[in-house]
């Protein structure tokens, strides 16, 4: 969620890209420009798509392809062509298509942003497409390193990832995975390190994945934020068989609680009826999709868990 700004200098403009790192914000040059209001058009247009970029790499199974409309802008840049071309981005296979962050960048790519970066030059242009190839290769790195429970470098731009954009509050609020930044912060914390955010980031996917499975299997499921669960109605095709109710929470209790580690397990549990008390299932690792099969079913996985 790199944000770009300007910093008039005269009758000219100059963009620049700053992100947040460890201890203090890092900032680069990224081009100049003649006029003030294009350069502002321009800082604008590149704030919307990395925010979008950077929301979608944590929680949309759309980000392949915004990534993929990226490389190809990227390209574009580089190409001695005069005219950057519109990138329509493909919707079909993904679920995350009515997300925000897939649909503005969607739509940026298609229409503002080449009328933006068609006015440049190609010195210009070639100082955007190096800015964008950073960006991405950022994320890349933050998408291979994360996952191993380390924390990038200090001036990283991997430190802005799960969190809720700056300029445009991407994440800020909403449903799973819409306003999933803002769900991590009342379950865990705003002070949490990138690795520690990503185990969060995994257990929030989690919820969200089964939720989707159990309405494909024809039950009935929503995500609670508070205890931080997913409340799974299952049904059953065999005559006489009541529907079941589990939950999978990712707090111990009844409430959510920022002492809760990240990396803590979460907790299957299948509620209580006339005939039983409520039992615990389970305590899995929440990118274990075998284990949730073993536990809650094979519907678990009638909708791909995004990693």
């Amino acid at each position: 969620m790199t944000s770009y700004s300007v910093l008039p200098s005269g009758p000219r403009a100059t963009v620049i890209a700053t992100w947040p790192g460890e201890w203090s914000d890092h900032s680069v040059k990224v081009t100049t420009l003649a006029d003030t209001h294009q350069a502002s058009e321009l800082a604008h247009v590149l704030t919307r798509l990395s925010e979008g970029a950077w929301d979608a790499a944590a929680w949309l199974d759309t980000y392949s392809a915004i990534e993929a409309g990226v490389t190809t802008l990227i390209d574009q840049l580089r190409a001695p062509a005069d005219k950057i071309n519109e990138i329509h981005l493909p919707e079909g296979g993904y679920r995350h298509t009515d997300q925000w962050s897939f649909t503005d960048v969607k739509d940026l790519l298609a229409t503002e942003l080449p009328a933006s970066v068609n006015a440049l030059t190609r010195a210009q242009r070639l100082t955007i497409a190096d800015e964008l190839s950073s960006d991405a290769a950022s994320r890349t790195q933050a998408l291979r390193l994360l996952p191993t429970g380390q924390d990038p470098a200090a001036t990283s731009r991997a430190w802005q990832i799960c969190e809720v954009t700056r300029s445009l509050r991407n994440g800020q609020t909403g449903p799973l995975p819409e306003g999933a930044a803002a769900w991590l912060v009342s379950g865990w914390g705003p002070d949490r390190s990138p690795a520690e955010r990503w185990a969060a980031r995994d257990r929030l996917v989690r919820i969200e994945q089964l939720v989707s499975a159990c309405q494909a299997h024809g039950g009935r499921a929503a995500a609670e934020d508070d205890p931080m669960l997913a409340h799974l109605v299952v049904r059953y095709a065999v005559e006489m068989v009541d529907d079941e109710v589990f939950y999978v929470s990712v707090h111990d209790g009844h409430r959510n609680s920022w002492d809760t580690s990240p990396y803590a397990p979460m907790t299957v549990t299948r509620a209580g009826n006339h005939h039983r008390e409520s039992e615990i299932l389970g305590a899995l690792d929440p990118t274990d999709d075998d284990g949730f099969v073993r536990t809650l079913g094979e519907w678990t996985r009638l909708v791909p868990y995004h990693r």
